[in-house]
C-alpha cells in the first residue's frame, strides 16, 4: 500500500500533459501484459502457440508427365521447410497449381479436464471470408467471420467441439494467396500477424491467452504425429511425402497463368523454423 500511495502522489504532482502522456502510455502497455497477469492470478487450461507459413503447388515441366513441386515454406524467415517433386503419368487427373497462407494453432490441454465447446477468436491479415478450418487430429470444428457487439473490429471465431484432458490439436486456417495478399507480403513487404482477443469454453469464460511463437517445424512435425496412427513417444522431425500432397483437383479452365511465388531461401534446419 505505501508504494501505491507514493505513486499516487507522485502522479498528483506531474501536470495535467504529464498526466495525459502517463495514462496514455499505460493504456497501450496494459494489453500486452493482461494474459500474462491473468495467468499469475488464475492459471489457464490452453496453452496456444503459433506459426505461419505458405503452401505452394506448381508444375516445374510441360513434359507429358510434368513434375510438380509441393512446397511449404516460412512466411516468417522465406525459408524452405519441406520440399517434395512428383511426377504425375499422363492418365491421372492433374493438380491445379495454386499457393496458401497457413496459419497453424497448437492448441494443449494443460488441465485435467475435458474442455468443451472452446471458442478461439482470432485477428490476422491472412484470415478472411475465403479461409478454411481444419484439425489435426480431425474433428469437426468450424469457423467463422462474426463482428463483437462493443467493438467494430471483425474477428474469426474457431469453435472446437472437446479436446482431451493433458492433449494437443493442431488448428489450420488456410487461406488462398490472392492478389490482395501477394501484394501485401512480396511488394509491400509487410509482416503477417495474428491475434487471439479471446478463448472461451463450457470451463471458463472469455479471457485473453498468452500466445506463444512457435517454431514452424515444430508445429508440423506435432500435426504429424497427431495424424499419425502409430502414436509415436517422440517427436522426431517427420518427413511424409503424402502429407503435402492435396486433394487433387483438373486444372480450372483460366486465361491467367499461375505465377509461381519468389524463390524461397535454402536455410539450416535451425533456422528453418524460427520466427
Amino acid at each position: 500500500m505505501k508504494i501505491l500511495r507514493a505513486c499516487w502522489q507522485w502522479f498528483q504532482q506531474q501536470t495535467w500533459l504529464n498526466k495525459i502522456i502517463i495514462v496514455g502510455l499505460f493504456a497501450v502497455i496494459v494489453p500486452f501484459f493482461l494474459p500474462t497477469i491473468v495467468a499469475w492470478f488464475k492459471p489457464t487450461m490452453i496453452n496456444v502457440g503459433v506459426a505461419f507459413y505458405t503452401y505452394e503447388r506448381t508444375r516445374v515441366t510441360q513434359e507429358i508427365s510434368p513434375t510438380y513441386v509441393f512446397e511449404k515454406r516460412n512466411l516468417v524467415t522465406n525459408c524452405s521447410l519441406r520440399r517434395y517433386e512428383q511426377t504425375f503419368p499422363s492418365d491421372r487427373p492433374l493438380p491445379s497449381e495454386g499457393s496458401w497462407i497457413v496459419i497453424k494453432l497448437l492448441i494443449d490441454n494443460v488441465s485435467d479436464d475435458q474442455v468443451s465447446n472452446l471458442h478461439v477468436g482470432l485477428r490476422s491479415p491472412a484470415i478472411g471470408l475465403t479461409t478454411q478450418v481444419s484439425t489435426a487430429p480431425p474433428m469437426e470444428a468450424t469457423g467463422q467471420m462474426e463482428t463483437p457487439p462493443n467493438d467494430g473490429r471483425r474477428w474469426f471465431n474457431v469453435v472446437i467441439p472437446a479436446i482431451a484432458p493433458h492433449s494437443s490439436v493442431v488448428l489450420s486456417l488456410t487461406t488462398p494467396l490472392d492478389d490482395t495478399l501477394r501484394k501485401f507480403i512480396y511488394q509491400d513487404r509487410r509482416t503477417v500477424t495474428i491475434q487471439v482477443p479471446f478463448v472461451a469454453s463450457d470451463q471458463f469464460h472469455d479471457y485473453p491467452p498468452i500466445v506463444s511463437r512457435t517454431n514452424a517445424l515444430k508445429i508440423l512435425n506435432r500435426e504429424a504425429l497427431l495424424r499419425s496412427s502409430n502414436g509415436f513417444a517422440t517427436e522426431e522431425p517427420l518427413f511424409d511425402p503424402s502429407s503435402l500432397l492435396p486433394e487433387l483437383h483438373p486444372v480450372p479452365d483460366s486465361t491467367r497463368p499461375y505465377q509461381p511465388l519468389p524463390k524461397a531461401r535454402s536455410c539450416s534446419e535451425g533456422e528453418a523454423g524460427i520466427w
